[in-house]
């Protein structure tokens, strides 16, 4: 008898325990989300450069469809893959948000990305939204000669601009700086040559050239400045895609 009543006891807590669960997912779904900054790869990224990206830092927020953020206790996606997913959601129209950083006019290893994404959550449906992360700016990268660098003393000045905003690179300085996206870029270098001591002032604009076809400076774009020797002209070596 004690057997018996032990388990219509024991039946009584789980039927009620999944009566509670199906209650509590009715008319909720569930959204499981993925996030990277370049096509095909998944979380975790972490960039390979000078500053390293980590999409688990990037600020989330989802929007419902008046624009509203929901009210989750996560600021991340880090928080959010702790507060677990996939995360259950009133059926819907959202929106999901995702950005790094500050879109700043110019800033050293400060790169920027934005994403976003809408979704639909329908009921006892799990929505796998993928959110592509793309990068804001402009990112400058300095290289210099050996014949550059033989021909100047080594306390020279770089200074680049994209009209609006500027950073200082010496030889010292090795990081890469991020731009806002501008059509105008200037490179100014100034010092003084190791033979003589003159006065070494040029200044060049910065140009992406495809087959000797200017295109236009994007977000995304990497430009890699060669300095050289005897050269007024600063030239973009390459452009890569960020």
């Amino acid at each position: 008898m004690n057997i018996i009543y032990y388990i219509f006891v024991f039946s009584t807590i789980f039927l009620s325990s999944c009566q509670k669960d199906f209650e509590s997912s009715e008319g909720r779904g569930s959204l499981s989300l993925l996030m990277d900054t370049k096509s095909g790869t998944d979380i975790p990224v972490i960039m390979k450069s000078t500053s390293t990206v980590d999409v688990d830092t990037f600020h989330i927020v989802i929007k419902d469809v008046s624009g509203l953020p929901i009210k989750q206790n996560f600021d991340t996606f880090a928080e959010l893959k702790k507060e677990g997913l996939p995360l259950l959601l009133p059926v819907g129209t959202y929106t999901a948000e995702a950005f790094s950083g500050d879109l700043s006019e110019a800033a050293f290893d400060s790169p920027c990305y934005r994403g976003q994404k809408k979704f639909v959550i329908e009921e006892n449906t799990v929505t796998e939204v993928k959110l592509h992360c793309t990068h804001q700016s402009i990112k400058v990268s300095l290289k210099y000669t050996d014949a550059f660098l033989s021909m100047i003393n080594p306390d020279f000045k770089v200074t680049v601009t994209n009209s609006k905003a500027e950073l200082l690179f010496t030889k010292q300085e090795t990081r890469s700086g991020f731009f806002a996206v501008s059509q105008l870029f200037t490179v100014h270098v100034t010092g003084t040559a190791k033979e003589f001591g003159t006065r070494i002032d040029f200044a060049g604009d910065l140009k992406h050239l495809e087959n000797g076809v200017e295109q236009k400076l994007k977000a995304g774009d990497h430009l890699i400045v060669t300095l050289d020797a005897y050269k007024e002209t600063p030239t973009v070596k390459s452009v890569q895609i960020i």
